[in-house]
C-alpha cells in the first residue's frame, strides 16, 4: 500500500523517521511539487497536515487521509471524494501541553501580571491587591483538549463550565457570565467566525479571551475593536487567521492582546507514527478506522 507524506510547512523528516520505527518496510514517499500524475496515481494513503485543492483528483486510488494533528479542516477540501475516509491524531500529551498554556495565560491575566510587568518597566515598586484566582471560566469545546483544559483550570482554583454545539443550548448567557472564555472548538462551517462583534459584545465587560483552536474562529478586527474600546480586558491568541502573522498586522500593536506563534502544543511525530500504523493495520484488515472523522460534522 503506497503512502504519501505531506506535512508542509512542517518538515517531513521527523515524521518519516518515526514512521520508519513504527511501520518498518512502509512504502513511503515524501511529497514534492515535481511528482507526476503517474506517481500520484499509485497513492492509496495520505498522511498530511494540509491537502491542496486539486491534488486529490490526481490520486484516483486514494482510500484514506490521516491527519498529523487533531484538526482536520485543512484536509476536508471540496474535491476530496466522499468515499475517502479521514482520521485524526489524538495525543494526550498535546492536550496536556495546551492545557498548561491556557492555565498559564488564565493565571497571568487573573493575577494581573501584565500590570506588574508594566510597573517593573517603569521601576515602580507598588503593592496592589492580589488575591487567589477564583474566576469563572467558560471552555467552548468539550472534546479531549477542552476536557484537559477544564481539568487543569479546576485544579488551580478556577470555576469552570463547558459548552459544546453537540450538547445544544445558546452560548450567549454563558459568555455573559464568564470572566475568561477559552476557545477549544473544532473549526467547522458553523464555528468559523464564531467570535464576531455580536458574540464579543455578549461577553462580560472586562472578560478575557484565550484562543488555542483556530484563528478563523475569531474575527480579528472585531476583537481589536472590543479590546481597544475597553469592553474586553484582552486576549491570548496562540492561533491567528494568517500564519505566520504578517509583521504589519494590527494584532501585534494592541495593548492587552498576547500573540504566540501556534506553540501551545502539538502531537509528537512518534504518536503520529504509532497511531498511523494502527490505522493502516485496520485499513488493511477491513476493520473500522480508529479516530475516524465524521466528515459531515467536520470533526
Amino acid at each position: 500500500m503506497k503512502v504519501l507524506l505531506l506535512t508542509h510547512p512542517m518538515s517531513p523528516v521527523p515524521f518519516a523517521d518515526a514512521l520508519a520505527q513504527a511501520a518498518p518496510g512502509l512504502d513511503l514517499r515524501v511529497w514534492d511539487k515535481a511528482m507526476d500524475d503517474e506517481a500520484l496515481a499509485q497513492v492509496e494513503v495520505l498522511l498530511a497536515w494540509r491537502l491542496p485543492v486539486g491534488l486529490a483528483p490526481r490520486m484516483p486510488r486514494l482510500r484514506w487521509v490521516c491527519s498529523v494533528a487533531a484538526g482536520v479542516e485543512k484536509l476536508l477540501v471540496p474535491d476530496l471524494p466522499a468515499a475517502v475516509a479521514v482520521s485524526r491524531t489524538v495525543d494526550p500529551g498535546q492536550a496536556f501541553a495546551i492545557a498548561q498554556y491556557v492555565t498559564l495565560m488564565a493565571l497571568r491575566h487573573a493575577r494581573r501580571l501584565p500590570r506588574h510587568e508594566g510597573l517593573q518597566r517603569e521601576r515602580v515598586w507598588r503593592r496592589e491587591p492580589s488575591f487567589a484566582a477564583r474566576h469563572r471560566v467558560l471552555v467552548l469545546g468539550t472534546g479531549a483538549t477542552g476536557s484537559a483544559i477544564a481539568q487543569m483550570l479546576s485544579a488551580v482554583g478556577f470555576e469552570v463550565q463547558g459548552w459544546s454545539r453537540r450538547r445544544g443550548g445558546e452560548a450567549g448567557p454563558l459568555l455573559a457570565a464568564a470572566d475568561i472564555v477559552v476557545c477549544a472548538l473544532p473549526l467547522t462551517a458553523q464555528t468559523e467566525r464564531f467570535f464576531d462583534a455580536g458574540r464579543l459584545a455578549q461577553m462580560k465587560p472586562g472578560a478575557y479571551l484565550v484562543n488555542i483552536a483556530r484563528g478563523a474562529h475569531v474575527v480579528e478586527a472585531d476583537l481589536i475593536d472590543a479590546v481597544r474600546s475597553g469592553h474586553l480586558a484582552g486576549a491570548a491568541l496562540d492561533v491567528q487567521s494568517s500564519e505566520p502573522l504578517p509583521a504589519d498586522h494590527a494584532l501585534w500593536a494592541v495593548d492587552g492582546i498576547t500573540i504566540t506563534p501556534h506553540i501551545a502544543g502539538e502531537a509528537t511525530p512518534q504518536t503520529v507514527a504509532r497511531q498511523f500504523a494502527e490505522g493502516l493495520a485496520a485499513l488493511q484488515a477491513g476493520r473500522p478506522l480508529p479516530r475516524q472523522v465524521d466528515r459531515a460534522a467536520g470533526y
